[in-house]
């Protein structure tokens, strides 16, 4: 008798999935792509920093035509180097999705963040794992370098590769 209920409950379960899927709104679809630059004091020097990100991701909407989720993905590269020297160079990749609940607020990143390896060097700092962004509170799994140390952790590698 319990295998019964179970299967009903399954079967409903997914005809609810599938009825509430079929009365959405169509979900709006998106890229884009970024090239930057600039550059931030790190006392002695400047880090200098050239990049670009590759940015695709869909807004799935409610039956009303109002937003409930978003999915980012984001990916691309970052070269920083030193002002002073500007052999002492290292370069950033970046891989990881972005998902915004409208209902709750909460935003959750998760994937690598920031990963900046140079060569003979292996990985100098990186943020990679999950944050969750709920109200004012922040969950980090992972290692998050720049999360935890800002612009100091770009500073710091430089001082490291010189």
């Amino acid at each position: 008798m319990n295998r019964r209920v179970a299967i009903m409950v399954a079967s409903l379960a997914a005809g609810l999935v599938l009825a509430s899927a079929a009365t959405a709104a169509s979900p709006i679809r998106f890229t884009d792509s970024n090239d930057y630059s600039g550059s931030v004091s790190c006392g002695s020097f400047n880090d200098m920093y050239q990049g670009h990100l590759d940015i695709s991701g869909i807004t799935t909407l409610d039956r009303n035509g109002n937003p409930v989720r978003d999915v980012v993905h984001i990916t691309g590269w970052q070269r920083n180097w030193r002002s002073d020297r500007p052999s002492v160079s290292m370069t950033a990749t970046r891989n990881f999705t972005v998902v915004f609940v409208y209902a709750t607020g909460v935003e959750s990143d998760n994937g690598s963040v920031f990963t900046q390896v140079a060569p003979g060097q292996g990985v100098l700092f990186h943020d990679v794992g999950n944050i969750v962004f709920a109200g004012g509170h922040v969950t980090i799994h992972g290692p998050h370098d720049v999360f935890d140390q800002g612009d100091a952790a770009f500073c710091n590698a430089l001082l490291a590769l010189s």
